[in-house]
């Protein structure tokens, strides 16, 4: 599709209006949404990366990518717990994926962190 050319070719905002005009015409379209939120993420426009994202996972609840996509919106959100959540229910549909398990697993690690400097925040006064 065009919104793929142009993802691939770094042209995000074009990828943003062509998958947003695919989506009009195919609006129960999970890959349209994710393939979206991959372009609102590389323009770091991570709410709206997160909304596709969200909607993605809604119209095709077992599928990775969706969850994945979630995860990485979460994470540069600074939502660490919650994308560590996404990068959970990601693994749980494919249990053996190397990948899943190694962004389960940094996810996690930046959760712990998080919930660390969030205890720590007295020493700083």
């Amino acid at each position: 599709s065009q919104g793929n050319a142009a993802l691939q070719a770094k042209m995000f905002s074009d990828a943003v209006d062509l998958y947003t005009k695919a989506i009009a015409l195919d609006p129960n379209s999970a890959v349209y949404f994710s393939n979206r939120s991959a372009a609102y993420a590389a323009l770091e426009r991570w709410r709206e990366a997160l909304d596709d994202a969200v909607e993605a996972c809604s119209l095709k609840p077992d599928w990775v990518k969706g969850h994945l996509r979630r995860g990485a919106a979460l994470g540069a959100m600074r939502k660490h717990e919650e994308a560590r959540k996404a990068y959970l229910r990601a693994s749980q549909l494919e249990p053996h994926n190397a990948q899943v398990q190694k962004m389960l697993s940094d996810a996690a690690e930046a959760a712990r962190k998080a919930a660390e400097e969030g205890k720590n925040w007295e020493n700083d006064l």
